[in-house]
């Protein structure tokens, strides 16, 4: 089919760039310039890539990964690294490494012109062409315009989360200005916070109207593509950001109940379910996984590896993300009877015992998210000890003592530059689950159920905690700091922490204290040292609006800016 060689044509492409450069996975695709607007709506093939090519617009994961070393969680092993802007607070409406205005408008652009133009595509030409009683092509065309549609709303919907968690109010298009034009921006004005909250929802549910729960019946429905569930849990995910204290606090009307709803309808689907292994899920097959929800395939590539395998592996290049002992510390200790847990503790670098043996009986999330020193890595044991053979003063070697094993398929061989399937994971069941318990918890409490939605909040985050036999948490344990770090542990490196910090209104708390790092002898004597110290101020809990943006339009900036 020519939608599956065109999706082929952009990974293999995207696969060279993020080779050669992890910030340029995907260019976005054009079709033929000299097209014009009415003949490529009229044409069902050009239609069907002028779709794929809305797709390219989302988010690049891995490209973005960088990302977490802007938080408590990591740190860039390299001192150029663009997120240093960040830590450094030297960023600005001037210079913003992690500025995606442009790119999410002219995505939002995408989405409006197929849904101004849906009704021209012609497919006619496929009856046409019928000569037996089989019209089987003819009506799986008119559903997959049909389902298209579904798509630009739904992707739509994505941008301008993508453009709201960041910048707050933004103006919202019906119609698809250019973007690159200064003429359709003159008299437009930013819509409030609340009400792109609303918006976001309701081209949610306009979408969930349109792809239905149950794609069985359409085989020619290719995985990848916008599903119900991803629908709906992109709702949910932008009505926990409406109902959370950074978006109330300007504005946004929605309620933690409201939140809990929307996260219940992805639950009641029945469709997703915890896979019995986390580390499946950052593997080369985890879309086959029942956790997995919406996802980017990368198809074979190795940058993610040659980047972040500790350095004692040949070609390692060093450019490498690395967690802090800020996130390894929030680990907690499994507390056994012989072989029986029987509870758990905070990790306490100032306990004898947990100092004695500081990596031995953590909540199993910590192992398959971070190499430590002693760990088994490819065969290899590694030592991120001063001297060791992953450890300073190796050129490149991790500044914080530990290396990234999360996203790292231990499979591949540097030296033979072999590769290995990567998918980036927009959206999994877990992530619902918390989201689901957050809001519950700030909206009933740790372990009621008013509504009769058929979860309390203590129920939905221990799901969570017992995939990975964590012990359950009781009612009075489960407070907001508790579900801070669930969501801390269980979905680092996963481009969340960055907002959720934000959208709670604690940057200043988690982000501006000095990040840590872990200092080991040969002696194997452990000493908590400070790496560095950050730079985070109130005004950064939003972006600024880009100065080109403020010039063109006479917007007051986002406040401290």
């Amino acid at each position: 089919m020519k939608r599956n060689r065109y999706i082929i044509t952009m990974l293999a492409l995207g696969t060279v760039l993020y080779s050669s450069c992890k910030h340029d996975y995907l260019e976005v695709q054009t079709i033929k310039a000299d097209i014009t607007t009415d003949k490529l709506y009229s044409n069902y093939t050009y239609v069907q890539q002028q779709m794929w090519n809305t797709y390219s617009y989302m988010p690049d994961g891995f490209a973005d990964l960088d990302l977490d070393a802007a938080t408590d969680e990591a740190e860039a092993t390299n001192s150029v690294e663009r997120v240093q802007a960040f830590n450094y607070g030297t960023w600005n409406q001037y210079n913003n490494p992690n500025d995606v205005w442009a790119r999410n408008f002219d995505g939002i652009r995408q989405a409006n012109l197929y849904l101004k133009n849906k009704d021209k595509v012609d497919i006619n030409y496929i009856k046409d062409k019928i000569t037996s009683t089989d019209s089987t092509t003819y009506f799986n065309a008119r559903n997959n315009v049909k389902f298209m549609e579904g798509e630009a709303l739904f992707l739509k919907a994505y941008f301008y989360f993508e453009l709201v968690k960041r910048y707050g109010g933004v103006p919202i298009f019906e119609q698809p200005l250019d973007y690159s034009d200064p003429n359709t921006w003159k008299n437009v004005q930013r819509n409030s916070v609340d009400e792109c909250i609303k918006y976001i929802a309701s081209l949610c549910d306009k979408a969930a109207a349109i792809i239905p729960a149950s794609l069985s019946p359409y085989s020619w429905y290719e995985a990848g593509r916008v599903t119900n569930g991803a629908i709906k849990t992109l709702k949910a995910k932008a009505l926990l950001y409406g109902a959370s204290p950074l978006f109330t606090a300007n504005g946004s009307t929605t309620t933690w109940a409201q939140a809990a709803a929307a996260a219940h309808d992805v639950i009641a689907l029945g469709s997703y379910s915890l896979d019995a292994s986390y580390s499946n899920l950052f593997g080369a097959n985890n879309t086959t996984s029942g956790e997995v929800i919406f996802y980017r395939r990368y198809g074979a590539i190795n940058a993610i590896e040659y980047n972040n395998f500790p350095i004692v592996f040949q070609n390692s290049n060093g450019n490498s993300l690395t967690p802090t002992e800020n996130l390894v510390s929030d680990y907690e200790v499994l507390v056994k009877s012989g072989s029986t847990i029987t509870g758990s503790v905070p990790f306490d670098w100032n306990n004898p015992a947990h100092a004695a043996a500081p990596y031995t009986n953590r909540d199993p999330r910590f192992a398959a998210t971070v190499v430590y020193n002693g760990a088994s890595f490819k065969s290899t044991t590694i030592q991120t000890y001063f001297g060791g053979n992953s450890g300073l003063p190796r050129q490149n070697a991790t500044k914080t003592g530990y290396y990234l094993s999360k996203w790292s398929n231990q499979s591949v061989d540097l030296i033979n530059n072999t590769t290995t399937n990567h998918a980036w994971i927009y959206f999994r069941y877990a992530d619902v689950l918390l989201s689901y318990a957050e809001a519950m918890f700030n909206a009933y409490g740790p372990d009621a159920d008013p509504q009769g939605l058929g979860m309390t909040a203590l129920q939905a985050i221990n799901k969570v905690r017992q995939r990975v036999q964590m012990p359950a948490l009781t009612a009075a344990q489960l407070n907001q700091q508790a579900i801070e770090h669930e969501r801390n542990v269980e979905l680092s490196f996963e481009n969340n922490r960055l907002w959720d910090v934000r959208r709670w209104k604690k940057g200043v708390s988690y982000f501006s204290k000095q990040v840590n790092r872990i200092d080991i002898t040969d002696a194997g004597v452990y000493t908590v040292k400070k790496l560095e110290d950050r730079v985070f101020t109130t005004k950064m809990e939003w972006y600024p609006i880009p100065q080109a943006e403020i010039s063109k339009t006479g917007w007051t900036q986002n406040p401290g800016w």
